[in-house]
């Protein structure tokens, strides 16, 4: 009966350290990549690349990463809709893409990261234009 309780008690307590290691602290994510070169790029791999990879884990029509085919068209709308999407969401996007912790310029970033190398160029050029 004592070494039941002993097990008990010792994957109580890898349950918890595996939880917590696996827990969702965004706030300490943002921080920990702010400022780096790949901030963007960092917040889609941990908020938005299930759904936007080039092979989804979620297949929900979202547009994939770097695919020109699938943004063109969103792009044509101009860069205040693309952002007004990821604001307030669009199908099954939550607002902010889920990440709303994210200021305005880290979400402009993980949009960024997401799109064509052009297109990516021509939405920086006009950042400071959004909203």
């Amino acid at each position: 009966m004592f070494l039941y309780r002993v097990l008990l008690v010792v994957l109580g307590c890898c349950f918890c350290i595996c939880s917590y290691s696996a827990s969702h602290r965004p706030e300490e994510l943002l921080q920990s990549i702010k400022g780096q070169p790949n901030e963007g790029g960092k917040i889609v791999e941990h908020f938005c690349a299930s759904c936007h990879a080039v092979k989804p884990l979620i297949p929900v029509g979202a547009p994939r990463m770097g695919k020109k085919e699938d943004w063109e068209y969103r792009f044509k709308q101009g860069f205040n809709q693309l952002f007004q999407h990821t604001e307030e969401g669009l199908n099954t996007m939550p607002p902010r893409g889920g990440c709303f912790e994210c200021s305005d310029e880290q979400l402009m970033l993980a949009i960024e990261a997401m799109l064509p190398t052009d297109l990516g160029k021509a939405f920086v050029t006009n950042k400071k234009n959004i909203k």
